[in-house]
This record gives structure tokens, C-alpha cells and sequence, in this order.
């Protein structure tokens, strides 16, 4: 078993998603390498992520990887993310994820015009069919790619809504045109984050400030 991990990124990862890429790796490495698994790290950077996930999957290819496991590097991800994944052998299953800000979405969505979300909740458990989901980590077979031409990612835009939409979006859709649904897997979802930045005000402070004080009274 062959698989290829791809990383689109620009100049630098966070420390999260460094520090679980090294568990992940480490782990993978002890758990498949014995049983004959060989392990392809890809990284592309740049600012155009069509390219940069376009360039992955042919390196990806070009080692006959059997998998590709697409993890964006503002991600956090568990160590065994892949074996929970590759369990449902499925052509495409990913992770739900909130968007970086606010208001905080979820990433998937059930209709072609995308305006409908797929939340997952504490109560959300297994698998859920979705039209299309971010790629911040989505396992795919590799034989999805062979069997669906390319382009595989573009940035398009809807005359219908009049927005443009995603890579990953344009991706979903083209695999399904092709037989290949997209699943979550809400269970891998609840532990997965999204690292964004965040401008901390006094209006923050404020706004906490009860909780502090109650801290204080406790500990007095």
C-alpha cells in the first residue's frame, strides 16, 4: 500500500500542524512499513491552490500511490487520521471543519449552489453523504484521478448565485459527474481544527471579565 501525503502551503506551517504531521508520520511509519506500506511526503507551495493541488496529485501519481491524504498545513489532525479514514474504503471521505472566522461555518455543504451547510454536531456520528467539502484533510483513492479528467481543480464561478467557488468544490463536483461520492466523516470531524488568527480587544476582555472574576472568588 502506497500512500501519498500532499501538503499545499505558502512560505511557512504552523507549529500544530508541524507537531501533528511529525505524530502522524511517526505512527503511520510504525503501524504499515512492516506490512510492505511505503509513505510519500509532497509539498507544493505557492499562492494558487488549483495548481498546487493539481501539481500534488501528479507527483502522487507518479509513485503509483494507492491513496492520497490531502492535508492543508493550517490543519489539526489525530495521528491515526488516515486509518480512521481508510477504514470506510470509500473514493472520497474527508473531515468536516470550521471556516478561520467569523461567523464560523462548516465546510461542507449539501447542494450545488452551496448554501445550504452540513453541520456536525455532538450528537453526529458516522458517515454522511455531502455535495462537496473543504480539502483541509480529505483522503482520496487514487483511482478517482485516473478515472476523472482533467482539470481536476479550478476555480470557477457560478453565473446562477454569482460567486466564485473553490477548488475543492469544482473537485467534488467533477468526481461525482464521474461516480464518485463525497463523504464526511463526522466522527474524525469533531477532532479536527482549523488554525486561524484571531485580534484580541479590550471588547474581549470585557466581554470575559465575569468569568475572571469568579475564578478569583474560587480560588481566594
Amino acid at each position: 500500500m502506497r500512500l501519498a501525503v500532499c501538503l499545499p502551503c505558502r512560505d511557512h506551517v504552523n507549529t500544530g500542524f508541524a507537531y501533528d504531521l511529525a505524530r502522524f508520520t511517526a505512527y503511520w511509519s510504525a503501524r504499515h512499513v512492516a506490512n510492505g506500506g511505503a509513505l510519500h511526503l509532497f509539498t507544493s507551495a505557492g499562492t494558487l491552490i488549483a495548481d498546487q493541488r493539481e501539481n500534488l496529485v501528479k507527483e502522487a501519481l507518479q509513485v503509483n500511490a494507492d491513496w492520497i491524504l490531502f492535508l492543508d498545513t493550517d490543519m489539526r489532525f489525530p495521528k491515526d487520521v488516515f486509518d480512521r479514514l481508510a477504514a470506510h474504503n470509500l473514493p472520497i471521505v474527508a473531515s468536516n471543519y470550521s471556516t478561520r472566522g467569523l461567523p464560523a461555518k462548516p465546510v461542507a455543504f449539501s447542494n450545488a449552489r452551496c448554501d445550504e451547510y452540513v453541520y456536525t454536531t455532538a450528537d453526529s456520528k458516522g458517515l454522511e453523504e455531502v455535495y462537496a467539502v473543504g480539502m483541509g484533510v480529505m483522503l482520496i483513492k487514487a483511482e478517482v484521478f485516473k478515472q476523472t479528467p482533467m482539470p481536476w481543480f479550478q476555480i470557477g464561478y457560478a453565473s446562477g448565485t454569482g460567486h466564485f467557488f473553490g477548488e475543492d468544490i469544482h473537485f467534488c463536483h467533477k468526481a461525482a459527474k464521474h461516480g464518485f461520492k463525497t463523504m464526511i466523516d463526522h466522527d474524525v470531524s469533531r477532532v479536527v481544527r482549523h488554525i486561524g488568527t484571531f485580534e484580541y480587544t479590550l471588547d474581549h476582555a470585557e466581554a470575559c471579565r465575569e468569568d475572571v472574576e469568579a475564578e478569583k472568588r474560587n480560588a481566594a
